[in-house]
């Protein structure tokens, strides 16, 4: 795109808050999703921002969403958008689809503990797995499917092994000084499972990758992510 929605003046006057946050998102959303992104409408009061359209996966509206909630200014997303339904996908179509799919994809052994139901078009996942992050990737499996509406995510994440929250907290410390991460400035706090992240990082594709990281440790339940981008940083990334 040659010129950016958000640098053009209408009427000899500049752009408010919400104008601006409406443009930034069709920009984002066009040159991330592309075609994808073409039935997709959205506009926006007081930074809360309405979504709507149709997209072919639910796999879509979720990218879409995550695409607008990372603009500075947002408060709030209502997100509308459906996902288009086809008369010939029955929900047994589906959930055959969705088993194979679970069964010979990339991560399927760590996803061979997983099973689902199908019933008007929502996904319904049980069964168990390792980690948090494998429950998450079945729930991304699933969101690919076409015809799924919604996901419902009743996996259990495996016991077999206890991890006390000390040993929770050394082992995520342990997982995120293998990376690029700048380690020492994210805290993380363990209560019965449930970690909470909080400091600072360089970017969203830090914040995002050390919430992987800690999802990934075997016995954590739950993560909350409170991590914050620099000021300096968060900026650039606006530029």
């Amino acid at each position: 795109m040659d010129e950016k929605r958000k640098n053009r003046i209408k009427n000899d006057k500049l752009p408010g808050k919400d104008d601006l946050i409406v443009d930034q998102a069709k920009d984002q959303l066009e040159e991330k999703m592309q075609a994808s992104a073409m039935d997709i409408n959205l506009f926006c009061k007081d930074g809360y921002v309405h979504m709507y359209g149709m997209v072919d996966v639910l796999a879509e509206k979720k990218t879409a969403e995550g695409i607008v909630k990372s603009i500075d200014g947002v408060r709030k997303i209502e997100n509308k958008i459906t996902v288009a339904m086809d008369s010939n996908i029955t929900d047994k179509h589906m959930e055959k689809e969705l088993n194979q799919r679970l069964m010979n994809g990339q991560r399927s052994e760590d996803l061979i503990g997983v099973s689902v139901k199908v019933e008007d078009g929502v996904a319904n996942l049980i069964g168990s797995t390792k980690t948090l992050m494998d429950a998450h990737t079945a729930m991304s499996v699933a969101s690919e499917v076409r015809g799924i509406k919604d996901v419902v995510n009743n996996i259990k994440v495996s016991d077999d092994v206890a991890y006390d929250d000390a040993n929770l907290n050394s082992r995520i410390t342990q997982a995120l000084s293998t990376t690029d991460l700048n380690y020492p400035d994210i805290i993380h706090t363990v209560v019965h499972g449930r970690v909470t992240l909080n400091g600072f990082v360089n970017s969203r594709h830090e914040m995002e990758m050390a919430k992987e990281i800690a999802m990934g440790v075997e016995g954590v339940r739950k993560v909350v992510n409170r991590l914050k981008v620099r000021k300096e940083n968060e900026d650039k990334e606006e530029i």
